[in-house]
């Protein structure tokens, strides 16, 4: 899967969006404290000064990603409703979708740790989606409930969400932390997938069980 998989469709005409696209990619690359202000200029062929009207900091810089990675997820909850909510295919194709968002943005994931010394307002932006996206899921999962797609008990529901929510978004920065992986590629994409999956699966139906099936065999 290429690095630009799936991220929406953007007007590069502006040169601050050319900025923030521009930013993401070297920040995805190498991190955002290993990137220079100049670099991000010279990549959009202009100078530091007319970068530093957009953005005075680097922490604007991110705190401006952070937004369109906001923006972009508000969007993709929104194309569950109206979808066909008893079909398994319309879940896995969110998952993916979930991986794919996070996985070009993978920087906010990855460097999370470094990134709060570096953006300190991103605190609490980061507290703000992830309590909108939890109960996104929620939602998600009790519509797939009422499908008859997926059975979590009651007395194991929160567990089961929050951990989802912990997997789904923070495997990046398990691989970084944990098992030192400072590369990332479709291979550690299909990781993380494939531990979202394994939380999944003792809940779902058969039907729910090929979709994912299906899901794990696609392309990335």
């Amino acid at each position: 899967m290429s690095n630009d998989a799936k991220r929406p469709a953007r007007s590069r005409s502006s040169t601050r969006d050319r900025i923030l696209d521009a930013a993401l990619d070297l920040f995805n690359g190498r991190g955002p404290d290993r990137v220079t202000t100049a670099e991000i200029a010279e990549s959009v062929k202009i100078n530091e000064g007319n970068l530093y009207y957009h953005f005075r900091t680097k922490e604007l810089l991110v705190l401006a990603l952070f937004a369109r990675f906001e923006a972009d997820a508000v969007a993709l909850v929104a194309t569950v409703d109206g979808a066909d909510e008893g079909a398994a295919e319309t879940y896995a194709g969110f998952l993916r979708q979930w991986f794919s968002l996070v996985w070009n943005y993978r920087f906010l994931f990855r460097d999370l740790v470094g990134l709060v010394a570096l953006a300190p307002g991103l605190v609490e932006p980061v507290r703000t989606i992830s309590a909108a996206m939890r109960l996104a899921v929620a939602d998600i999962i009790g519509r797939m409930q009422k499908a008859g797609l997926v059975t979590i008990p009651e007395s194991e529901r929160n567990a089961v969400l929050t951990n989802l929510w912990i997997v789904s978004t923070y495997w990046a920065a398990y691989l970084t932390l944990q098992e030192g992986v400072s590369e990332f590629g479709p291979q550690q994409l299909e990781w993380g997938l494939q531990q979202v999956s394994s939380l999944f699966r003792p809940y779902l139906s058969a039907e729910a069980i090929a979709a994912l099936d299906a899901l794990a065999k696609s392309e990335m």
